[in-house]
């Protein structure tokens, strides 16, 4: 009976945790520039802490347990860090920033130059 509920749990942390992360990729994709794209990739640290939890709770082996928490909680230090120095570097340049997510991705970084001036 223990057994059951708890890969019924893990089962649901992790399909959450997926759940989470896909709906951060499509606002990455989606959303219109820098900023709003590092907002939406706030998601991803949460969503992956759950699924490491979900799936190492599901082997009922303590010590992975431990190690995956020890993962997440690296996660959940590491990603929001990175993201803040993203968009922080993106406000120091905000109009660049914002023009290249509007011209999309795999073009030119540069806009091209008008001809004869």
């Amino acid at each position: 009976m223990m057994a059951a509920l708890l890969q019924w749990v893990s089962g649901g942390l992790v399909a959450l945790g997926l759940l989470l992360i896909t709906c951060a990729v499509i606002g990455m994709y989606r959303l219109p520039s820098v900023l709003t794209r590092v907002h939406a990739a706030g998601a991803v640290p949460f969503g992956g802490a759950l699924v490491i939890i979900g799936a190492t709770l599901a082997t009922g082996e303590g010590w992975l347990l431990l190690r995956g928490l020890l993962v997440a909680a690296f996660l959940m230090l590491t990603i929001p860090s990175s993201a803040h120095a993203i968009a922080w570097l993106a406000e120091g340049r905000p109009e660049q920033a914002h023009e290249k997510a509007r011209r999309g991705r795999g073009k030119q970084d540069r806009a091209p130059e008008p001809p004869g001036g």
